[in-house]
Formats: C-alpha cells, structure tokens, sequence
C-alpha cells in the first residue's frame, strides 16, 4: 500500500485499483454513482452514464472484480446503491447487483442493511410514494470475517439484566412430564437442557430463555439444520437463549446529508460509514472507498483510527475530499475528533 495509505488518489477506479497489492484491505465500503441519476459536476465522467441498466451492472461487476482482489480473507465489502425509474418502472438495480455479484463472484450477503432517510427530498408524485430508504449490501470472501457486533451502534443502551428469581424456568419441569408426545429418552433431554439453562442465568451467562415443547406449544419457525424447528422435530423440544443486549437491526436511521460548499451533490451519510467501520474493520485496519465523491469514508476512517484510501475520477471532488480529510486529521489531533 507504499503510495496510496490515507490518500486521495484522482482517476478511474478500476485502473487505480488494480494498482493496489493483493489483500490490502480490511474494508471496502462504497457507493458508485446511480445510473443515469445525474451528471456529477457536469463532467459525466465514470460510470452511470451506460446505455441500458445491463452495461452499467458490467461496469459495477468490473470494478467489484478488484475489490474482490485486494480485500483480505477475511475482510467484508460494502456496497450502497439506489434504484432508477425507467419509463415509469423500478429497475430493482441495487438487487440485480447483489444477485450478480454473488453468482458471479461466489460472495456471500451477509445483509442487506437498510438506510431509513429521516428526511428524504421533499417532493410528491402523483402515481406513486417517496422512496425514502436505500440498500447497503455487506458481502464477505469467506465465513470467518471481521465482526465486531458490540460496536455496531453501541451508543444504544444494553438491556439492563434483572436478578433472577429462584423459581426461574421450574415451569418448564412440569410441561416436559406432561408432554405426551414426548419419548422418555426425549424427556430426560429436555430435563437435563432445562437445568442448564437454569443455572447459566443464575451465573448470569445469559438474561434468560424461553423453552417449546413439542405437542404444548406452537411449532417453532425456520427450517435450517440445526434451527428451532430441526430441534423441535428431533429432539422434541428447543430452548431459546437470551442475551440481555438490544438486538442489533439490519436497518439504520439517518438523515440525509449535505456540506456547505461542497461540489459533490450526494453526501454519504457519515453515521452510517462510521457504523460499518466499527463493525467491520479492526482498529488500524485499511478502508478503501473507490468511490469517495465527497470524502466522507475518509473522514470517519480518521475519525474511528482506521488507515483510508480513496478513489474518484472527478479532479474537483478529490480536491475536496482532500481538504475534508485534512480537516478531520487537524480535528483528531487537536482532540475534537
């Protein structure tokens, strides 16, 4: 990375890319440019300006290509993107991408992570309602990714664990001799599950549980192996954990944002960058944005101690990343970052 390490590189991003070694990144987060949405600084330069949806996707599947490339192993990419009426009719671009680039990549959708705008463009349609919410899609290379769960909005408060009673789960006792449909060998199971569980939430491993008993309560959704229903069919009973924490969402409230004197006309939302960061990529670790419009991936890698590298074809806009960054690194040092 000798050369590109907390820079903001100006060409096409794919060129610049395959300039980057092999597994450099930690985290690749992005948003390219909307097809046909507009002409970012008069310009039309870069993607977004192809003739039918088909070419832009191949453009979006060259450039992913390199992402792909220089992520670790065990690194995640991040891909924001939003959809395009033609003629009157939603293309679905965003999920046409995400479908591509798993069955032509083999990469694995971890989540399609939904940002919620608090303040979409005030307008009204006649024929059909404001679209207020994008897609951001988190892939990953292998299974083993970086995850740093407790980080992901950590600002909510943790659900605060109360003392548990002593007659906690003894309920449950009585239900398991009661089930009919229960084997005797299935019973003593279910018993001796039973009092585990009791005894993590006395040692406080877990806030509590809740515990379905084949025959006594409604059969448990999802059909994956190991699932509560695989349980419930084999076992004839499942037992659910609960880890006393707030559940962390795939959805993401903010508004959207805008800077002064900024020539890029579509902000990155600097909450959301930051979240994907913190869950994403180690400390010290290396975000690649090929896209960085308006700095913004820049600055919440400054901001949350992460190495950066940004990329964007428009000299106006790296002029003014660059001077965001610069900012953002005065701002960390001096503390107010």
């Amino acid at each position: 990375m000798e050369g590109f390490l907390d820079t903001i590189q100006c060409g096409d991003a794919t060129s610049i890319l395959r300039q980057v070694p092999n597994r450099s990144a930690n985290l690749v987060v992005t948003s390219p440019p909307y097809y046909q949405q507009r002409r970012y600084n008069g310009h039309g330069l870069g993607i977004g300006h192809e003739a039918c949806p088909d070419l832009y996707l191949d453009a979006l599947m060259e450039g992913l290509a390199e992402c792909i490339r220089i992520v670790k192993p065990t690194g995640s990419i991040v891909y924001n993107l939003g959809d395009k009426y033609v003629d009157g009719s939603l293309q679905l671009l965003p999920f046409r991408f995400a479908l591509l680039a798993c069955e032509k990549f083999g990469l694995k959708l971890i989540n399609e992570i939904t940002w919620v705008k608090r303040n979409p463009t005030p307008r009204q349609f006649e024929r059909r309602l404001v679209s207020s919410t994008e897609p951001f899609f988190h892939f990953a290379v292998r299974d083993d990714y970086y995850y740093d769960r407790r980080s992901f909005c950590h600002q909510a408060p943790e659900v605060k664990q109360a003392e548990p009673g002593p007659n906690v789960g003894q309920k449950y006792f009585e239900l398991i001799d009661g089930a009919k449909v229960l084997s005797d060998e299935q019973k003593k199971l279910a018993r001796t599950s039973l009092s585990q569980a009791i005894q993590e939430v006395h040692r406080k491993e877990i806030s509590g549980f809740r515990m379905k008993i084949k025959g006594i309560h409604a059969e448990a959704f999802g059909g994956q192996e190991g699932g509560r229903k695989i349980q419930m069919e084999k076992r004839g009973f499942t037992i659910i954990k609960l880890r006393g924490e707030k559940m962390k969402r795939d959805v993401i409230e903010c508004q959207v944002e805008n800077l002064k004197g900024n020539p890029h006309t579509a902000i990155f939302p600097l909450t959301i960058i930051r979240e994907m960061i913190r869950l994403l990529c180690p400390q010290d670790g290396v975000v690649i944005d090929p896209y960085v419009g308006s700095g913004t991936t820049a600055v919440a890698a400054i901001a949350e101690k992460r190495h950066y590298l940004g990329i964007d074809i428009d000299p106006d806009y790296c002029v003014a990343a660059r001077q965001r960054a610069e900012q953002a690194m005065r701002k960390k040092n001096e503390g107010l970052l």
